[in-house]
């Protein structure tokens, strides 16, 4: 038995990636620059390999911080099988998608996937304020509607059940290699459980989405009327409908058929008055609401990278959006979403004042790394050579808490230095040149290269080999600094040794590109421009 997949599935993965990259949780993969400049090559030689008999490498795991004393596990996979696990995804997409209710109507409404897009994958009309705008008509439209109950799963991509995933897949692509490499794929990703998807993907994003088909379908026939996007559950009761009867039916439907469970925390029960309140704060133009709405308005479109109009730019501008974050941080449990918030509103305003705010109180945002680190790259295309005299105090941050004990933190801090956003010295990174994990030593091979350490890659690249596949990659970029006869020579002995499919593309890539190689990859330097911003 062999699979292969096609070239469109392959293309429209590629495009995807190189557009919004591989995860909203880590930095970028470097490789990714790679996938863009020889797609064609690369679809070429992807579309003759036999998925059936390819073994996917295990992902790195990494702990993240997730509300104030709350932590998840993340994943990110290497480069080959973050496109190959997307391109078996988009595969079977549009079986998974009519695996789910109509589009049309808006109980399932978010990630809806399309095979006429370029890029995005998904529906544009169905982002989260797009889910925000039809509840408010629903309700508005029906007089009949006295109660809205808000909920969500507790931990939900960590505690999809891999056991039901299987048999939706079987049901939705019967008998399809895409979907046997998948199941191969999350069993190696999640080795150690028999539950939970990748954080941070869109290939996961639209198997969780098919996770939580049988519960949108059981609420419909059982007469419930209930709109969802992700976990997000909003289920709207007339006036002798009881709350406690609607959860209690959700509620089992999760624990008994999918091993989830409801978060307590976020139930409530909204009166029609105080639901509609709500939800037209969200959705009123930038330029109507009171100064405190405008970042809520903001957050509806934290799912999708959506830009402002130029008009809700000038709002931005307008507002103190400094003093909003210092005023979150005064609180004694601060608000973690609305926080992120503030931070992409800073990174599109760019306010003066924003790089003294960074710089006098850097280690006190450390646990928020992946948002400062996007403001202050934001704010260094401005005003370049701004945060180089803050290198000691991003040094001291990684060596310790959080970001010692929490590695996707210490991951965004080593950013600062592979992004070249802030200055390093050999001295000063001779601190940090022992720390020990496979996510740190990819980005110190990228920080070496900066700095032009040829005598390290030179003792060094003996021992490529030894190195861990997804660590490999980040050493050969940095060697990139060394002479161009000694480099293209190296590279010329490793290829009998690089055996894994576009192994051989890979290293032509950077053979020719080997001056703008740095410049070229997710660790961009001064004035290049980044990938589009990862999503919340």
């Amino acid at each position: 038995m062999a699979y292969r997949l096609s070239k469109v599935a392959l293309s429209k993965s590629i495009n995807h990636l190189t557009k919004y990259g591989d995860t909203d949780v880590f930095p970028h993969l470097q490789e990714l620059t790679f996938f863009r400049d020889h797609a064609e090559e690369i679809i070429e030689e992807l579309n003759n390999l036999d998925l059936d008999s390819y073994n996917p490498e295990s992902a790195m795991e990494a702990l993240a911080p997730k509300s104030k004393y709350g932590f998840r596990i993340t994943h990110q996979l290497s480069a080959l099988d973050t496109l190959l696990f997307l391109a078996a995804v988009v595969e079977i997409g549009q079986q998974i998608e009519t695996h789910r209710l109509p589009s049309s109507e808006h109980h399932d409404f978010s990630y809806r996937f399309s095979a006429e897009t370029d890029g995005n994958l998904f529906l544009d009309n169905h982002t989260y304020k797009d889910w925000l705008v039809t509840q408010l008509d629903h309700v508005q439209k029906s007089l009949k509607i006295k109660k809205v109950v808000k909920t969500d799963i507790s931990d939900f991509y960590a505690r999809v059940n891999f056991h039901r995933l299987e048999n939706l897949l079987d049901e939705a692509a019967p008998g399809h290699g895409a979907a046997r490499y998948i199941k191969k794929s999350i069993k190696v990703i999640r080795t150690k459980q028999s539950f939970g998807l990748p954080v941070g993907g869109t290939a996961a994003r639209i198997l969780a989405e098919l996770s939580l088909s049988d519960t949108d379908r059981a609420l419909l026939e059982n007469g419930i009327t209930a709109t969802r996007f992700v976990d997000d559950f909003r289920i709207y009761l007339l006036e002798n409908e009881d709350p406690y009867d609607v959860l209690s039916f959700l509620a089992q439907q999760l624990g008994v058929n999918e091993g989830l469970a409801l978060n307590a925390a976020k139930t409530s029960s909204l009166t029609r008055a105080e639901f509609l309140t709500s939800v037209k704060s969200q959705t009123t133009d930038i330029a109507d609401q009171a100064e405190g709405e405008v970042l809520d308005a903001l957050a509806a479109d934290v799912y999708f990278n959506d830009n402002p109009d130029i008009e809700d730019i000038e709002a931005l501008k307008a507002m103190n959006l400094l003093g909003f974050l210092q005023e979150e941080f005064d609180k004694e449990e601060y608000d973690v979403g609305r926080v992120k918030v503030i931070f992409r509103a800073l990174k599109i305003a760019k306010p003066e004042g924003a790089v003294e705010y960074i710089c006098e109180n850097f280690s006190e945002l450390t646990v928020f790394a992946k948002e400062v680190v996007l403001l202050m790259q934001a704010l260094d295309e401005d005003f370049p050579y701004c945060f180089d005299n803050l290198s000691d105090t991003v040094i001291d941050c990684i060596l310790e808490p959080p970001a010692s004990s929490v590695q996707l933190i210490r991951t965004w801090l080593l950013e600062i230095f592979a992004r070249d956003v802030a200055s390093i010295n050999f001295a000063q990174f001779k601190k940090i040149e022992n720390l020990p994990t496979v996510l740190d030593k990819r980005q110190l091979h990228i920080i070496r290269g900066r700095l032009e350490a040829k005598n390290y890659f030179r003792m060094n690249k003996g021992n490529i080999g030894q190195m861990s596949r997804f660590e490999q990659s980040a050493f050969i970029t940095g060697a990139t600094c060394l002479p161009h006869d000694e480099f293209k020579n190296w590279i010329a002995a490793l290829k009998p040794n690089f055996s894994l499919p576009v192994d051989q593309l890979f290293l032509k890539w950077v053979v020719t590109n080997r001056n703008d190689v740095l410049s070229k990859v997710g660790a961009t330097s001064k004035g290049i421009a980044e990938y589009s911003e990862p999503t919340d």
